[in-house]
């Protein structure tokens, strides 16, 4: 009899520390994957796969920079992000012309300064931003935390790709460079 009691007594404690064991690494794993911070992501359209991200804070900035097709002058836009919203706040140009802004919203004012049309005041909000990354001379460039990252160095020109605020966990973070991203897919698609 004392033996089945030492018996029951020692499965009970496996049992509670099994328990124990896999109810921690069930905690760990849903703190690290829970999508808790704020950043700036781009996506490819196409495969919906991340290929550059950044954390920021509420009203972080950044900008898009590229050469339009026909006038093949600079056109510079300056993004604000709010609530998870990109709102387009100011843009530059040199000439006015095909596929430029030709009519204001409430609010907004055209000023030329330095040479450049400047539309400021600007509050339009997207909650993402959809574009082809120009193959011959658009030469679409990423203006962020003080850096000039080409477009073409995150995904292959002629590529659609998403820029979007997400939410991202820790465990989406792991093993990733800045530019390019290695995840779990594409190891089980090779």
């Amino acid at each position: 009899m004392v033996f089945i009691q030492a018996v029951t007594k020692v499965r009970g404690r496996t049992l509670f520390r099994l328990f124990s064991f896999f109810l921690l690494i069930t905690v760990f794993y849903v703190g690290i994957s829970t999508p808790l911070f704020p950043a700036l992501v781009i996506r490819d359209t196409q495969s919906n796969q991340v290929v550059w991200s950044a954390n920021i804070q509420d009203e972080a900035a950044f900008g898009i920079r590229w050469t339009h097709s026909i006038h093949r002058s600079t056109i510079e836009e300056q993004y604000r992000i709010v609530d998870g919203q990109i709102i387009l706040s100011e843009m530059s140009f040199h000439d006015y012309g095909i596929g430029m802004e030709n009519e204001l919203a409430p609010g907004e004012k055209l000023v030329l300064a330095d040479g450049r049309f400047h539309i400021r005041n600007m509050q339009r909000s997207f909650p993402a931003l959809r574009l082809f990354i120009g193959q011959v001379r658009a030469n679409h460039t990423l203006l962020f935390a003080g850096q000039d990252i080409p477009l073409s160095l995150i995904d292959n020109p002629e590529e659609a790709i998403t820029i979007q605020v997400e939410k991202r966990s820790i465990l989406s973070e792991l093993g990733c460079n800045q530019y390019k991203y290695i995840t779990l897919n594409n190891f089980i698609q090779k």
